[in-house]
């Protein structure tokens, strides 16, 4: 193969990767918006505490099933570097009560300061979210 035609197709796949990009930050940006509409005013704690579910949403936040259909929009102040693609997360926290500002999330080695616990309409968001993907 010639050299200037492998130059065009390598040229290609970045403009195609470059284009790709661009749409999943779009996307991921759309998604934190339908989740911030979704959230609730920010709450001081929460009560009897037990991790059910999770989700990372950001850089510095994450969702959490609290209770079984009871989710909250969790941000951490930065930097939490690892929490993007963080498999799993732990609490440092004091007698079942996760409290914003106090507590911590643990991202491996990480202490991230949880920064504010704000209820989620969970449900309407994911609705509002599967109608984002068919478009």
């Amino acid at each position: 193969m010639n050299p200037a035609r492998i130059a065009c197709i390598a040229l290609a796949l970045a403009l195609c990767a470059c284009a790709t990009s661009a749409e999943r930050l779009q996307y991921k940006q759309e998604e934190l918006a339908i989740y911030e509409k979704h959230a609730g005013a920010p709450v001081d704690h929460i009560r009897s505490f037990r991790l059910l579910g999770w989700q990372p949403a950001g850089d510095t936040s994450i969702l959490l099933e609290a209770r079984l259909n009871e989710w909250y929009w969790i941000e951490v102040d930065p930097p939490c570097f690892d929490l993007p693609y963080a498999q799993k997360i732990g609490f440092k926290m004091t007698m079942n009560t996760l409290q914003s500002r106090f507590d911590d999330l643990l991202v491996g080695p990480e202490q991230c300061r949880i920064r504010s616990i704000r209820p989620i309409d969970y449900r309407a968001a994911r609705e509002e979210l599967a109608a984002l993907r068919r478009r």
